[in-house]
């Protein structure tokens, strides 16, 4: 559109610069009216040129019409929606963004500066009213999650639930059921399927009863694999005998004791695991039990709260370090009501924890706040005291050496109360690190003693099935933690493996005797599951004969396609036996998900679904306190379960 020089038309650029002065480049003439309008020379350019005009008037049109455009897409409008359908998405963003993911409440959509907020976003915008979001938008959006979470249940097999009881500031009590899968992936995934009021007595009974009516709307009764709850005892009482307990074939229980007779492991070690001396064991079910899904699930304690009772334990039983606790917990309740103690804090940049009696790990916290003050500082925080006392360095040693010895103990229970994470293989190589942690410990402590040895004898009471296992000792059927799929768990972490065993420093045949255990476990556990004949499994035709292949120079496979993840290994023994030999080291999701091993990643995504804690749900509690602020109390009932459904399912939305 830009003219050339010499030429005889004219642009819009050009018009506006004439129009500045009135001069036309044609006439060589200046069309300035009496006024100093340019009217004159619109209409010489009108009279004498009509050419240039109508072309100068076309360029006017498109650029505005351009510019018009521009405005109109920078609005977010485009030609395919109505109005009503730009605002009914508006409500739904508000509904997704604002009141679920951050919990702001319904009626902010009625404030004037939500309202004006939104206009300048949007000119057109029509205001919604909190009740259209109440009855309409979040029910659809309920709807819809759980009609995805449907899909996800339909496609998978087995799965493991956490559950609990909550009340909130109303005192109305709820009964939360989170579950747990591995994806196709190889990544865990949780949902929350129900938050339902829970208005019977809190007995075993009724919380069996009220979990069953929620699995059998679901229809994933028989899909159930473990039940992770805290140890309270109406949690124990309603799921001891599994889901099972009123059918005909009654209860049944499985228990494999590492001391029964196996064919006699080797004596010595070898490069590779061998695993021709094991056995799969058939085990015998009942006729009218087809397969393991209609076997009875069983509940499996909270490890984070058995922990948690542990370091309970060894605190109130070692009592020469009562007293500095003490002054602790003193210092922490007085600086949170002095002003003076608050300025001083201010100052130094610090700031002393608060304890809390059902966490364990707020002393901890507190303790480790205490220290990094300074001695001479903390001198002085104290004074402000209206009965001062005096930190000793004998004082300072002793919470020195508990946090030194609880270190271990916090970092555990932040590692396995993860959502991304499989954290069921996590169990076992935690309780020997605490093990090996407290016997190393001893010679570097002075005055903390007692608290190291009550926190050895309480392991070895609430995790005594692991550790007579790790003994290999007998496994009575009231031992805590006895059930074996924490070391399959482990053993099927590409991470942990056998890796676990180095810090307990056995003597070759105790450990290969352990080995031995292990491996026979996961044998035993893929026959139950999957009915593999041990005929089949033993013939010397299914194992891999061929001999591998010559390394070619500078030829560089990649790792995953050599033995470890051959698709032609069928069996299980031979897989578990390449997967044991495998020296690649991979995070869990990344190995199994390029696995080619069927069997053994089949029962690995069975076995890996289990949660080490009931941390899962406990999130959902803590939402659902946020969700059912002081300020919101007048929620309806299922207002609330919906927004906490909605809330813990987000990923979904």
């Amino acid at each position: 559109m830009a003219s050339e020089k010499g030429s005889h038309f004219f642009n819009f650029s050009s018009l506006d610069k004439n129009r500045s002065n009135g001069y036309c480049k044609l006439c060589h003439k200046n069309y300035k009216d009496r006024n100093g309008g340019y009217s004159n020379f619109i209409k010489h350019l009108k009279r004498i040129h009509p050419l240039e005009y109508e072309r100068t008037s076309s360029s006017d049109s498109a650029c505005l019409s351009e510019e018009t455009n521009v405005v109109t897409d920078d609005r977010g409008t485009t030609d395919t929606t109505t109005n009503k359908s730009r605002q009914n998405e508006f409500a739904l963003s508000i509904t997704k963004n604002f009141i679920i993911k951050c919990g702001l409440p319904l009626n902010i959509v009625e404030h004037a500066g939500f309202r004006d907020f939104l206009k300048d976003c949007h000119l057109k915008y029509e205001p919604v009213s909190s009740k259209k979001l109440k009855n309409a938008v979040i029910p659809s959006l309920k709807s819809n999650v759980l009609k995805k979470i449907h899909e996800t249940i339909n496609n998978t097999y087995d799965l493991t639930l956490t559950i609990d009881v909550w009340s909130d500031r109303r005192c109305r009590s709820y009964l939360g059921i989170t579950y747990h899968v591995i994806d196709e992936k190889m990544v865990p995934q949780a949902y929350l399927i129900d938050f339902t009021r829970f208005k019977s007595p809190h007995t075993g009974e009724n919380i069996l009863h009220l979990t069953e009516d929620v699995l059998n709307r679901f229809n994933i009764k028989e899909k159930v694999f473990k039940i992770i709850t805290d140890n309270s005892s109406s949690m124990v009482k309603a799921y001891k005998f599994g889901l099972f307990a009123d059918e005909e074939h009654g209860v049944l229980e499985y228990q494999t004791d590492p001391t029964s007779s196996t064919n006699s492991p080797s004596d010595n070690y070898d490069d590779d695991i061998q695993l021709d001396n094991f056995e799969v064991i058939d085990v015998k079910y009942p006729n009218n039990v087809e397969d393991y899904q209609g076997l009875p699930t069983y509940r499996l304690s909270c490890f984070l709260h058995s922990l948690q009772l542990c370091v309970r334990d060894g605190i109130q039983n070692a009592t020469q370090i009562s007293k500095v606790l003490n002054k602790c917990r003193m210092l922490s309740k007085v600086s949170h009501k002095s002003n003076k103690m608050a300025d001083l804090l201010d100052q130094l940049n610090k700031s002393i924890s608060k304890t809390n009696v059902t966490r364990w790990n707020s002393e901890y916290m507190l303790i480790k706040s205490i220290l990094s003050i300074g001695e001479n500082d903390l001198d002085s925080i104290v004074t402000l005291m209206e009965n001062p006392f005096k930190f000793s360095n004998n004082d300072i040693m002793t919470l020195q050496e508990i946090l030194d010895i609880l270190e271990s103990f916090f970092d555990i229970s932040i590692k396995c109360q993860s959502g991304k994470l499989v954290t069921a293989s996590l169990v076992v190589p935690a309780v020997v690190h605490l093990m090996v942690h407290l016997r190393d410990i001893k010679e570097q402590i002075v005055f903390s003693n007692k608290l190291v040895q009550q926190l050895e004898l309480s392991i070895e009471k609430r995790f005594a099935g692991i550790i007579n296992r790790i003994n290999q000792v007998k496994i009575e059927d009231n031992d805590q933690f006895n059930d074996p799929v924490y070391f399959i768990a482990a053993g099927l972490d590409p991470s942990f493996k056998f890796l676990w065993l180095r810090d307990l420093k056995l003597t070759a045949n105790t450990e290969n005797r352990l080995k031995h255990d292990v491996i026979q476990l996961i044998l035993d556990e893929i026959n139950k599951n999957f009915k593999v004949s041990p005929t089949k499994v033993f013939d010397e035709g299914t194992f891999p004969t061929s001999k591998p292949k010559k390394k070619k120079i500078f030829v560089y496979d990649d790792s995953y396609n050599d033995n470890a993840n051959d698709s032609i290994i069928m069996n299980p023994v031979a897989e578990l036996e390449a997967y044991l030999n495998d020296p690649i080291k991979a995070n869990f999701s990344e190995y199994w998900c390029r696995s080619q091993m069927k069997q053994l990643k089949k029962l690995t995504v069975r076995v890996a679904s289990v949660q080490a804690s009931s941390a899962p749900i406990e999130r959902v509690f803590s939402c659902a306190g946020l969700i059912m602020s002081s300020r919101c109390t007048g929620l309806s009932e299922q207002l609330f379960k919906d927004l906490v459904f909605l809330k813990a399912n987000q990923a979904l939305l």
